[in-house]
This record gives C-alpha cells, sequence and structure tokens, in this order.
C-alpha cells in the first residue's frame, strides 16, 4: 500500500509523455497531408503553350535617298562698285547682256590725272638729263658721290609718282570682273559717283550651283563625291 502513489504518478508521467506524442504525429501528418494536396492541385492544372515570334536577320544593301528642295544660283554674283569718286562720262551697259572679263563698263573723269601725267613725264624728260650729266660730271670727278646720287633720287621719285598716276587713271575705268550676265544698271551718264555706289551687278550665269539643305541626322553621312539628281 505504500508504492500505490508512485505507480500513479509514473502512469501520469507516462499518459502526458504518450498525448504530447501524439499531438505531434498528428500535426506533423495534417501539414504533410495538406502539403500533398497543394502539390497535387498544382500538377492538375494544365497551362497553354507560349506563343513566341522570331526573325531571321540577315545583312542586306539599304539604298536610301534623301529628297529635299534647293535653289539653283549663279556660281558667282557680285555687285559693280568704282573704286575712286569722280563724274561718270562713259556708261557701257546693256541690261541682260553677256560680258567677258575685263570688259569696259564704266569710264569717270581722268582729264586731272592725265595732265598731271604729262607733267610728271616732263619733268622726269628734265631729270634723265641731269642725272646723264651728273654722270658724266662724277667721272671726272667734277661733283662728289652725294651731288650724283641726289639727282638719280629725283629721277627715282618722279618715275614712282608716274607709277602712281597712272594707276590712279586704271581705277577711272570700271571694268567686269569676270565672264557673266549684266543685271539693271542703277545709274546715268553724268552721275558723280563713290565707292559706295552700286553701278550694276554681274553674274556668272554659264556655271551654276544648287543649294540645297540636308537634316541635321544625314549630316555624317554627307562627303565629297555623292551623286545627286535633281528635277
Amino acid at each position: 500500500m505504500k508504492f500505490k502513489p508512485l505507480n500513479l504518478v509514473l502512469a501520469g508521467i507516462i499518459g502526458i509523455g504518450l498525448a504530447a506524442c501524439g499531438s505531434t504525429d498528428k500535426k506533423t501528418s495534417t501539414q504533410t497531408a495538406s502539403a500533398r494536396s497543394a502539390g497535387g492541385s498544382s500538377a492538375g492544372m494544365s497551362q497553354p503553350p507560349m506563343t513566341v515570334d522570331f526573325y531571321i536577320v540577315k545583312p542586306t544593301l539599304i539604298n536610301e535617298k534623301i529628297e529635299v528642295s534647293g535653289s539653283l544660283l549663279a556660281n558667282e554674283t557680285t555687285e559693280i562698285h568704282p573704286e575712286i569718286s569722280g563724274r561718270l562720262v562713259q556708261l557701257n551697259i546693256a541690261e541682260g547682256k553677256f560680258v567677258n572679263k575685263g570688259a569696259l563698263l564704266a569710264k569717270i573723269y581722268d582729264g586731272d590725272l592725265q595732265a598731271q601725267l604729262r607733267k610728271l613725264q616732263v619733268q622726269l624728260e628734265i631729270a634723265n638729263t641731269n642725272e646723264e650729266r651728273s654722270s658724266q660730271l662724277l667721272k671726272i670727278q667734277g661733283i662728289s658721290k652725294a651731288d650724283y646720287d641726289a639727282s638719280l633720287l629725283n629721277v627715282n621719285n618722279i618715275k614712282a609718282d608716274i607709277e602712281i598716276t597712272r594707276v590712279s587713271i586704271t581705277k577711272t575705268e570700271i571694268r567686269a570682273p569676270f565672264n557673266g550676265r549684266l543685271g539693271l544698271k542703277n545709274i546715268s551718264p553724268g552721275a558723280f559717283i563713290t565707292p559706295l555706289t552700286v553701278i550694276t551687278t554681274i553674274a556668272e550665269v554659264n556655271k551654276l550651283k544648287l543649294q540645297f539643305s540636308v537634316p541635321e541626322k544625314y549630316g555624317s553621312q554627307i562627303r565629297n563625291g555623292l551623286s545627286i539628281e535633281w528635277f
């Protein structure tokens, strides 16, 4: 009778242990069953096949044409101005006429320059005579070398003045700078003109150039030698 309480305690401990194991096994079995049920349901679902588009890429030559609008312009065009001021005494401008390079278009009065040129030419003759005499005197030591150099310098100065006058006379002649067609004349004979006066215009129409703009994205493709068709 003394050992009865001990047996009851042991029996209670064993009972509690068996209950705990049973609860754990039941929980594990439940989780396993749920997982199997979910797996079976997923495996049982059918998915449609995927549609895939694909392209076969092959190298090929692409000729891309750029169509732009443009304008035909004369190869050269300019306004005709005189180089010096003066009164216009001659005008040879036929509007719309084709002229060659160097053709005389207009003439400014140059009477004063011509008179100055004749005066300088006379002075040059006298200076040449004096220089020859000085040269003869120098040979016999009749004058010093400095005196002869002064006479020679006078000759050279007069020659330079003559050349300047001739250049000024040339500037009174207004000539065509290149072959081309004349435009409208803006003045009449007898008018006083200055370097700011536009006498007429001239355009080189036997050669034309095409002016057009290309979009910026094609800028890297533009180079010398590209063929251009215009219509």
